[in-house]
């Protein structure tokens, strides 16, 4: 198919190449090629000014979305310091509640679990300090167990004394 084709256009080359174009062609040539010009710019500005419209619409909601899901960070720490008061307030509950108790107790027993105990509460409070993430969880599981651990100490000397 194309050796037809390029066949066609050697037989016919002088006439195609060798001669000149109509007076007037390159006239309205180029009044063709300016009308589709014009035509072509304001599609382009409109397309531009569109995706521009579009883009903006975009960020603006994003911009108003990130403001409105934006954690408070005010309420975060105030309920944060609300649930580490209220766990330590537990633990020393306890820790009052076995005080009593260890008064049966013979004495060097008691040194042995005031110490303990006292070691027990500064581990709570020395993990939540050192913690970077300052979590609700983290401070529930660590004080939880130790108020579950004296609890047990309570009923033991309850039990025992």
């Amino acid at each position: 198919m194309d050796h037809i084709l390029e066949k066609k256009i050697r037989q016919h080359a002088t006439e195609i190449f060798g001669s000149e174009p109509l007076q007037g062609h390159r006239d309205r040539f180029a009044a063709k090629l300016q009308a589709t010009g014009d035509d072509k710019k304001p599609i382009r500005i409109r397309k531009i000014i569109g995706y521009l419209t579009v883009a903006a619409i975009f960020a603006g909601s994003i911009f108003f979305a990130s403001d409105f899901f934006k954690p408070d960070y005010a309420t975060e720490e105030e309920t944060l310091s609300e649930v580490q008061t209220y766990y330590a307030m537990q633990l020393q509950e306890k820790i009052d509640g076995i005080e009593q108790l260890l008064q049966r107790v013979d004495e060097q027993d008691r040194a042995n679990l005031i110490s303990d105990i006292e070691s027990m509460q500064e581990e709570a409070d020395e993990s939540i300090r050192n913690s970077d993430d300052k979590n609700i969880e983290l401070i529930v599981i660590t004080y939880s167990s130790k108020i579950e651990s004296l609890q047990h100490i309570h009923n033991i000397l309850l039990a025992n004394y």
